[in-house]
């Protein structure tokens, strides 16, 4: 749906002969374009090679809900990342909205920028309570999200199936597709060099330079590289894709809704998404389609996922009329065992972030920002500790776990 509703692509050609650069960034999503722009506009020589189109992966296909941090509150990533690094991470995470917020501003990128909160809502009373913490942590640190709770929750999702929610103001939603490609025009007005439909098949050190190849047999020489693939990685540098398992997300969307529909669900115009172990997110467009998630890869049959997202729907605002449901997508996502993302290094002038676990637009553009800082010798805040690579065990087994798994919580839930 959203390559239906976005502006037009950036006028990125494919690489068809060699050439050298400072620093070459490897895929073109919020990481790797954010990474070129803050190169480009400190004066760097950056290439950046897209194996398909720009924002042709999750960028492209993930629910455009600009949220801070991961979906883990303050007590749980002191936990993962102990205090000093998880303080760092606590104020620049939290304030990465605000980054997307200031990008879109200084761009003049029309992606349909809604800055009403986001809502995050228990699906039963455990998850209240966890919330309520949470809420509490954040508030401590002076962050602007509160407890919605009753009448108010009511009013607000226009469902009674929720026991409480954080409203976080924080959180916004965008077309995503149309905010990546309005970066990719930055960065290239600001005199980065992209390339798309130009997959790097081989990455290797070659004495004081890195050479990538393409598919196509051409080179790229660099003396730093920045790699922005996360769950698209693949076989390319085993550092960066053996910390994560993959797994998939996906959407499904309505015509525009009809005024007795539109007024029963989320009648504020929020977004909002839930605790549930297998979340479900749910927004609207400006043209009042209906966008329905979560994650897994989709079920088999023609009209499963349409039919998913219709009984979600008679579950949580019984009584409408069915919808007409009209696209559907899918992606692939990189999940961490610690549920926090990884800043991995394995070699000297090669450097990367790895592992969204469903929050990708706010952190990967503060990250692609800290990552270009990092190859052009700036001090910044590290919110990470930098690692060489730290396997995943039993990956292939975990993933197909995982998603069977996925499956059968999305279709608990329409039981209970």
């Amino acid at each position: 749906m959203w390559h239906a509703t976005a502006g037009p692509s950036v006028a990125a050609s494919t690489l068809t002969g060699p050439v050298t650069a400072d620093v070459l960034v490897i895929g073109g999503g919020f990481n790797g374009i954010s990474a070129a722009l803050r190169l480009a506009q400190n004066g760097a020589d950056a290439v950046l090679l897209e194996a398909g189109e720009i924002g042709e992966g999750a960028s492209g296909r993930n629910a455009g809900m600009v949220n801070p941090g991961q979906f883990l509150g303050p007590a749980e990533i002191r936990a993962v990342l102990g205090a000093g690094h998880a303080e760092t991470f606590l104020a620049e995470l939290g304030g990465a909205p605000a980054l997307v917020g200031e990008l879109i501003e200084a761009h003049g990128i029309a992606c349909h920028a809604d800055f009403r909160p986001v809502i995050r809502a228990a699906h039963d009373s455990a998850s209240a309570k966890l919330l309520e913490r949470q809420c509490d942590d954040w508030q401590a640190l002076g962050q602007p999200v509160e407890m919605a709770r009753d009448d108010d929750l009511a009013a607000l999702t226009g469902s009674t199936r929720w026991a409480a929610a954080m409203l976080d103001r924080r959180g916004f939603t965008i077309q995503p597709l149309a905010f990546v490609r309005g970066l990719a025009w930055a960065a290239q007005e600001a005199g980065a060099r992209l390339y798309q439909e130009s997959r790097v098949t081989g990455l290797a050190r070659d004495g004081a330079a890195w050479c990538a190849t393409t598919a196509s047999g051409h080179e790229v020489r660099a003396g730093k590289v920045i790699l922005s693939t996360n769950a698209y990685t693949g076989a390319l540098h085993p550092a960066f894709s053996d910390p994560l398992v993959t797994s998939g997300a996906f959407g499904v969307a309505s015509r525009p809704l009809p005024d007795a529909a539109r007024e029963r669900i989320l009648p504020q115009g929020h977004s909002l998404y839930d605790t549930h172990r297998i979340p479900l997110f749910f927004r609207f467009d400006p043209d009042r389609r209906l966008m329905v998630g979560s994650l897994g890869f989709l079920s088999d049959g023609a009209r499963a996922p349409q039919a998913w997202a219709q009984r979600v729907i008679d579950r949580l605002w019984p009584g409408l009329p069915p919808l007409d449901w009209s696209h559907v997508w899918q992606g692939t996502l990189g999940l961490t065992s610690h549920g926090m993302p990884r800043l991995i290094s394995p070699e000297e002038g090669l450097i990367g972030t790895v592992g969204c676990n469903g929050r990708g637009i706010a952190p990967n553009c503060y990250f692609g920002r800290m990552l270009a800082d990092i190859a052009l010798g700036r001090d910044c805040p590290m919110p990470l500790p930098v690692e060489t690579g730290a396997p995943y065990p039993a990956r292939a087994l975990r993933r197909d776990a995982m998603d069977a798994a996925m499956r059968l919580y999305r279709n608990t839930f329409l039981l209970n």
